[in-house]
This record gives C-alpha cells, structure tokens and sequence, in this order.
C-alpha cells in the first residue's frame, strides 16, 4: 500500500466531477478500495465459516487483487479514458500496473493477477472482485451514497455479505437474503439516476473530455501549452494499449 503505484489514488476523485453537483462527493480511489479490501476479508471468513475451501494464498490473493482492482485510474477518472488514451480502458492499465509490481514483489501477485483475469480455477474468488455481487460495488454504492448525501442509495452490505455462500463453484445469495438484493439493484438504479448520470455531471465531463482533445490538437500542430512533462507525453502522441505493454515508461507517466 505504500508503493507510489497506490498512493496516487489518494489524489483521484472516486466520482470523477460529481462534486461539482455534490459538493461533499470528494472521497477518493484510494478509499474506496481500502473500503472494499476490507468488505473482501470480510466475505472471506463468512465463506470460510460455511466450510468453502478458500486457502491462505487463495485469501491473499483475492484481498490484493481487490484493493488494486481500480490502481489503472487516471485523473478525472473516466473522462481520461475518452480524450487522452486511444481507446485504452482502466481495467487493462490496472492489469498492467499489477503486471509491474509482480516484477517488483517477485511473483507474489501471481495468484491475485490470476483472480483479477479470471483464469483463477474457483471461479467465485473472480466474482466478489468483478460480478454481479462484488465488493467493488458494495463498497462504492454505500461510500457514494454516503459522501453525495443521497440517502436512497443505502445498501445492507453487512447482510449481503452475511447471506453469501458458493454453489457449484459459484458465488450465490441465500434465499432469505433476497429482499436485501432487491434494495442494492433498485439502490444502484437511483444511483446512476441521481449521481453517476446527473445532467450537469454528463455535461461537464463532456466538456473536459473536448478541452483535453482541443488541447492535443493544438499541441501536436506545435502550439505550447501549460502542462506537467507527463501530460505532454500524453498530448504530443496517441497513446495505445500495445504502447503501455512495449514501453514501460508510459505507465511511469501515467
């Protein structure tokens, strides 16, 4: 948690520019996946207390591929992911910065990489990082729900995770937990209704996503422009997913 790779989250808005319509909306990456990390430890003694085998590496790997889920976040969030990058997409930088520290740690994130792929043999390890029930989202309706003031996002995560269990290798809700699942699907509706696609949310991204793009035209017709030397690789040149894998300072300056 310490490596810079991590820490920059701590300067990147969890909802992008959401604070702009809410102005309490300024929690960060960096909470949100300290939050989720620990949802996933969480989830993992419940499943363990119902007998699923889940081992000590297994644990691990799934507490650490959850707090990184999110490491390939730039700045603004998503709206990066439209104007800067060609079509490069957070989920691939985070495997790439997890490819990264693997070299650094000495193959430690093996299992943790194999969780986030999904090419992880017990499938459900994949689906509480990334499905329908993972602690990404339980952890993010509840901080968002909190930090923007909308109170109809309010989920029982604490319950969810208390009903879970794993059937035919998969992740699976007890039945009596299903009322709880009826309120975190109609709490995600109102969320994306009331924050995550609010009209002046939308338009201002739009409009950082046109400023970024006017600036790389006007920059690569040779135009100066105040910027970071990071940003002006990003605006000098089209950035690709092959270009992050062949040369690995882009990731430095990203």
């Amino acid at each position: 948690m310490e490596h810079p790779y991590f820490q920059r989250l701590r300067q990147i808005k969890q909802l992008g520019l959401s604070h702009l319509v809410y102005p309490g909306a300024n929690h960060t990456r960096f909470h949100h996946a300290i939050g989720a990390m620990h949802l996933m430890v969480k989830a993992i003694d419940v499943l363990r207390n119902k007998k699923v085998e889940i081992s000590d590496e297994e644990r691990l790997g799934a507490i650490v591929a959850i707090l990184l889920h999110d490491i390939g976040h730039g700045p603004f969030s998503h709206t990066l992911e439209h104007s800067l990058l060609d079509k490069v997409h957070h989920e691939e930088v985070s495997l790439l910065f997890m490819q990264e520290l693997n070299k650094q740690f000495n193959g430690k994130l093996d299992t943790a990489i194999a969780i986030f792929n999904d090419t992880h043999q017990k499938k459900f390890l994949h689906q509480m990082v990334s499905g329908q029930l993972d602690m990404d989202r339980l952890d993010y309706l509840q901080r968002d729900s909190y930090f923007t003031g909308v109170e109809e996002g309010v989920i029982g995560s604490e319950r969810i995770i208390k009903m879970l269990d794993v059937v035919d290798g998969n992740l699976v809700i007890e039945e009596k937990g299903i009322y709880s699942i009826e309120n975190f699907i109609g709490a995600r509706r109102i969320m994306y209704w009331q924050v995550y696609m609010h009209k002046t949310v939308v338009s201002s991204e739009h409009m950082l996503t046109s400023i970024l793009r006017r600036a790389k035209l006007l920059y690569q017709q040779g135009k100066d422009l105040f910027a970071s030397p990071s940003l002006k690789v990003f605006l000098k040149q089209e950035i690709t997913l092959e270009k992050f894998k062949t040369e690995p300072e882009w990731l430095s300056n990203f």
